[in-house]
């Protein structure tokens, strides 16, 4: 029978009830009963039936209180979850984001905006920003659609062939959000996408052509004739980048013009795979010039720029005879601090006095040093910083390291078949001795591939004798895209 607690009245079963004293002898009896099927006799049977049914009223008990109990618990979870929603509520409004200036916010929208290798697939990334910030709040969403340069950077992208009919309407949008400022446009165009759709894109944003302040473009066989009515409407563009989609995107390409007279183009970069088209830019106006071409060609223009401060020149597309004889005269360039020569030829035409980075990728490792030797005899410059792209030899590199010692930083970067090549410079810059004036060294792989780590570690804590020094290890990105660095890492 149930009793009642004497401190808060609750009924209560005492334990004691349900098992019963018994002896030695009846709870050794009780053990064999249970591990056998043997019956109980009269007596046994008349004892279990009361501990059963003492048990039994017990077990309903518990079920009871168990019910009383899950339901008060179901009660308090029910107040505790509305008390939590109503406290989150309150300390909402008491959030420092309610009391950030706006001007802060626009600084931290700013900085969600992803990067070219962060967009996610698909013609246009509506998922992350700046789209998203409009949907967390009305404040929020009233500082985002005011704020044009959120909305100044466009990117279509059709890696992916996705064709839809909201596409113009988003793209529409975000034109009309970025308000009159000046456009960063990167246009991914591809010959196995829907053309129909790429050009009614493209067009769309022809209409804003005098605002485009930056074009990195990749084109499809579709959008090659619409690039003749980019001519003599580009007033505001200072940045271009140009590559194809394939080979057959070049298919009838003669040259590209549209780009000769715009005024304010200062860098320009064109990526030629697999057959060089002379793209004209206006050479004298500019600072950054990386171009894909034959030796003749970059010669020429690099004679009509004298204001060039980075050069990235990617020398291709040439039989041996095509290489001119260098003249007594070395092209001058006053201003060039960064350069990258995907032939160590190149440098035997120029003379560089500033020059303060330089980047070679060796076609022939001995050759390299003897036009290293010449550059900086010629120029007489002192580059602090090395940047080395797939050099098989460690002696070349170890050659280098001992003849320039004004050479602070050394960056060597490997394609995925030069491990090997990557492990053995590892090693040689383990040795501190081999390069003690060495501050900075970085290792990076042109594609993915595998890393030595312990041979890597060992190299950080030998190089950790030198408090100066730093290491560090990457990876690039395997895509074609605009490369601001004199070498591509």
């Amino acid at each position: 029978m149930a009793s009642s607690c004497p401190e808060c009245g609750s009924p209560y079963m005492p334990t004691a009830q349900t098992i019963p004293a018994t002896t030695g002898e009846t709870l050794a009896r009780w053990h064999r009963l249970v591990k056998s099927n043997e019956a109980p006799g009269s007596a046994e049977a008349a004892f279990i039936r009361t501990v059963a049914s003492d048990t039994g009223a017990r077990l309903d008990f518990l079920d009871s209180e168990i019910s009383r109990l899950q339901s008060r618990l179901d009660q308090l979870q029910a107040e505790r979850m509305q008390l939590s929603d109503y406290h989150s509520h309150n300390t909402s409004i008491l959030s420092p984001l309610r009391r950030m200036p706006p001007e802060v916010l626009v600084q931290i929208f700013l900085w969600t905006l992803p990067s070219l290798q962060e967009r996610s697939g698909g013609v246009f990334d509506t998922q992350g920003s700046p789209w998203t910030l409009a949907q967390v709040s009305s404040r929020w969403r009233g500082i985002s659609l005011s704020t044009a340069s959120l909305w100044s950077t466009v990117h279509v992208d059709f890696d992916h062939d996705l064709r839809h009919p909201e596409h113009s309407d988003i793209l529409q949008t975000q034109l009309q959000r970025c308000g009159t400022l000046n456009l960063h446009i990167h246009f991914y165009g591809r010959d196995e996408a829907d053309s129909t759709e790429q050009l009614e894109l493209f067009d769309l944003l022809l209409e804003h052509s005098a605002r485009w302040e930056a074009l990195d473009i990749q084109l499809s066989s579709a959008l090659v004739p619409r690039l003749a009515q980019l001519r003599g409407r580009l007033p505001s563009l200072r940045r271009l980048w140009l590559q194809w989609d394939s080979e057959q995107s070049q298919v009838g390409v003669d040259s590209i013009t549209c780009f000769k007279s715009a005024p304010s183009l200062v860098d320009a970069g064109v990526n030629n795979e697999s057959r060089f088209i002379p793209i004209y830019v206006p050479a004298h106006q500019l600072t950054t010039y990386r171009l894909h071409g034959p030796c003749k060609m970059h010669l020429h223009v690099l004679k009509l720029a004298p204001n060039i401060v980075e050069a990235r020149i990617v020398a291709e597309f040439d039989d041996e005879e095509a290489w001119p004889a260098p003249g007594a005269q070395a092209i001058n360039l006053l201003h060039l601090q960064r350069l990258y020569v995907s032939n160590e030829r190149m440098l035997d035409y120029l003379r560089t006095p500033r020059l303060a980075d330089l980047g070679v990728q060796p076609l022939d490792e001995d050759l390299a040093v003897d036009s290293l030797d010449a550059l900086f005899l010629r120029s007489g410059c002192a580059p602090q910083r090395l940047y080395l792209k797939d050099v098989y030899s460690t002696t070349t590199t170890l050659a280098i390291l001992n003849k320039y010692t004004f050479i602070m930083t050394i960056v060597l970067t490997f394609f995925e078949h030069s491990i090997d090549a990557m492990d053995a410079h590892m090693t040689l810059l383990t040795d501190v001795s081999e390069s003690p004036r060495l501050r900075e060294i970085c290792f990076g792989a042109l594609q993915s591939m595998p890393v030595d780590y312990p041979l890597f570690l060992r190299m950080v804590v030998t190089s950790s004798k030198f408090p100066s020094r730093s290491i560090s290890h990457g990876s690039t990105w395997s895509r074609s895209r605009p490369c601001n660095a004199c070498c591509s890492r």
